[in-house]
């Protein structure tokens, strides 16, 4: 998958319907949920420090305190670094669309998930409570995950196997 082009920021993707392969618990499919979370991080720049996955549930972190210091950022492209920024929260359901074998057809939503809200609030200031920035996001995501995909089963291995993942194990291994 080729990396979206700045162009295509706000371009309107269709939404695509839920895959069927994406209803129901598994261990498996929340694992790499939760892996595609990380590796983004990883990509972004942000430091994940820990992940966990449950048949049902799972839930990737990052040190918040790491952005504390920001100094003023005038001049870089504000809607370009808040649709890269909501490629983290958009990573899991891209990453269960790669595990399932499932192409991306425009924009996968789970209305009343964290993730999607989370997306929603970085881009709403950037392109308004409309679809210009998911699809650019989603994108994003499908690009750095189908590239480093490896990393992706690495810490989804690590998720199934123990329920939890962190960078430490990393150094251990």
């Amino acid at each position: 998958m080729k990396f979206p082009n700045a162009t295509e920021l706000r371009r309107v993707w269709s939404l695509a319907a839920m895959p069927d392969g994406l209803h129901g618990p598994s261990l498996e499919r929340i694992a790499h949920h939760e892996a595609g979370h990380v590796v983004l991080m990883e990509w972004a720049g942000v430091i994940p420090t820990e992940a966990t996955a449950t048949e049902r549930q799972g839930i990737a972190r990052f040190d918040a305190a790491q952005f504390e210091d920001e100094t003023d950022s005038t001049g870089y492209d504000r809607p370009l670094a808040a649709a890269q920024a909501a490629a983290m929260f958009h990573a899991g359901i891209v990453a269960e669309l790669i595990y399932t074998g499932t192409a991306w057809r425009g924009i996968t939503v789970r209305e009343r998930s964290d993730d999607w809200l989370k997306a929603r609030q970085i881009l709403a200031p950037h392109f308004g409570h409309g679809l210009a920035g998911h699809g650019y996001s989603q994108r994003v995501a499908l690009a750095v995950l189908t590239r480093d995909w490896p990393r992706v089963q690495q810490i989804a291995t690590r998720l199934i196997e123990a329920g939890t993942w962190t960078p430490n194990e990393d150094d251990a291994a």
